[in-house]
């Protein structure tokens, strides 16, 4: 797929850096960037008998939603004279909603973006991910070649995530100069891998011009998310492919994952899809 349309959502507090990011990685790929901003708002104050309002409390949400719309504008006015078209939208809305609110912009974008450390990390991946059909690009804390990296790593397990990922990603990698899958202690099945794990996925790929390097790892007790980075630094990859979440979200967040791995500490550009 092509990107014509990026989005990311970040809040009044994130700071310049992610959003000049954002604007390189849209420039490169002559996208539209959709940037919402968000102002999160404070629960009300509750009391033994309840949910009550105050003047204090209601004094806040008058201050949160002036700042949310001059934070807003201020962003539309830094990132007029850019060469990409960029459109920003200013919301304050309480945290429960981002998710919700994020899966709809998402929706009408080909990707999105997750900067690292947002206030709003969470509740974006969430709606994004999981409600919007999309894939979405976990940036990194330092810069990225997105969307033209030089060498791409796809975490392969066979599942439909990452299957779907690697759909998502078929543009990127045709212009990569190398490509490598890396199935970590791969188990040959009837419906899964197939007799040779990695062979029908490079075997896909190269029907599509992507020459691809095929890497059979063993676990060997060790944390998947850590092995995949360690991969990705000793195959020099910039760009990592993988599903997200292939169990479910709650025992991800509980026992762990390489999903929540990667989304804590991405070491390089992670594009993810569910």
């Amino acid at each position: 797929m092509t990107f014509k349309t990026i989005f990311m959502a970040v809040s009044t507090a994130d700071g310049d850096a992610v959003i000049d990011q954002a604007v390189e990685v849209c420039e490169r790929a002559g996208a539209h960037l959709a940037l919402l901003v968000l102002g999160i708002a404070p629960p009300p104050p509750a009391s033994p008998y309840g949910v009550v309002s105050n003047d204090i409390w209601a004094g806040e949400i008058r201050d949160g939603q002036n700042e949310a719309q001059v934070r807003g504008k201020a962003l539309e006015a830094r990132l007029a004279s850019r060469e990409i078209p960029v459109s920003v939208e200013a919301q304050y809305i309480d945290r429960g909603t981002v998710a919700t609110l994020a899966a709809r912009f998402a929706r009408y974008a080909d990707l999105t973006l997750v900067p690292p450390g947002s206030d709003v990390q969470t509740p974006v991946l969430d709606g994004a991910l999981f409600e919007s059909g999309r894939p979405v690009l976990l940036l990194p804390q330092g810069a990225t070649s997105f969307p033209a990296p030089k060498s791409v790593m796809i975490a392969w397990n066979a599942s439909v995530e990452a299957s779907k990922a690697v759909r998502d990603a078929i543009c990127v990698m045709k212009t990569a100069e190398k490509v490598h899958a890396v199935l970590i202690d791969p188990v040959p099945s009837f419906d899964g891998h197939g007799p040779e794990p990695g062979s029908d996925l490079a075997t896909y790929l190269g029907r599509h011009g992507i020459a691809t390097e095929v890497h059979r790892l063993p676990k060997e007790g060790k944390d998947t998310g850590e092995i995949l980075r360690r991969v990705a630094s000793d195959l020099g990859a910039d760009l990592i492919v993988m599903g997200g979440f292939g169990h479910s979200r709650l025992r991800e967040r509980i026992f762990g994952g390489a999903t929540t791995s990667m989304v804590k500490t991405p070491s390089v550009a992670v594009l993810m899809a569910h």
